[in-house]
């Protein structure tokens, strides 16, 4: 998947999510309800936090997700989960004439895709023990659970209420460890 240009709608969502993570979206304006029929045919879409704020330092990122549940609300409106595929690097970006973005992009590895077995008890209790008293985190994580500690670190960076920028400086590759030292230390913290 790496490596290979793809070219998907965009829904522009100031929304942090990293490879494994899930969220709810409501889905209301026409547009975005075909972003959600041309989704569930060609692979997903791409939640991309700023597209109109593109940086010479930063190039625009996003999250590749794919619909993992169709859902309506009590008030009618569509609910879909999404699922975070991988990040990826959004190239170019260009707007149809139903004001739908669709953005040229390319997935970018990241930490989050690791697998490990070694443990992170207190990361992992405390991550169970929110999704235990949440009922919309334990509607979307329940089953999903892992143990594998950059799975649960991503979760973390994702759920923390910390400031987006510092969020942001965790989409490379290389900052795992950095990673996991900050939410180590916020957790620690609480208890």
């Amino acid at each position: 998947m790496h490596n290979k240009t793809v070219n998907l709608p965009l829904f522009p969502l100031s929304i942090f999510l990293l490879p494994g993570g899930i969220t709810r979206l409501r889905i209301f304006e026409a547009r975005y309800l075909k972003m959600v029929s041309l989704a569930t045919s060609n692979g997903g879409f791409i939640i991309c936090p700023d597209i109109d704020n593109k940086s010479e330092q930063l190039a625009i990122w996003g999250s590749w997700v794919e619909i993992i549940n169709f859902d309506q609300g009590d008030d009618g409106v569509l609910e879909i989960d999404v699922k975070c595929k991988t990040l990826v690097q959004v190239n170019q970006v260009d707007q149809n004439k139903e004001q739908l973005h669709f953005a040229t992009a390319v997935p970018i590895k990241h930490w989050a895709e690791n697998e490990s077995s070694v443990a992170i008890p207190l990361l992992m209790d405390s991550l169970q023990s929110l999704v235990e008293s949440n009922d919309l985190l334990k509607d979307l994580y329940d089953h999903n659970l892992q143990l594998n500690p950059y799975w649960v670190v991503a979760r973390w960076i994702e759920l923390l209420p910390i400031p987006f920028d510092v969020k942001n400086s965790f989409i490379y590759e290389s900052t795992y460890s950095e990673a996991e030292k900050l939410v180590s230390s916020i957790i620690a913290e609480q208890l």
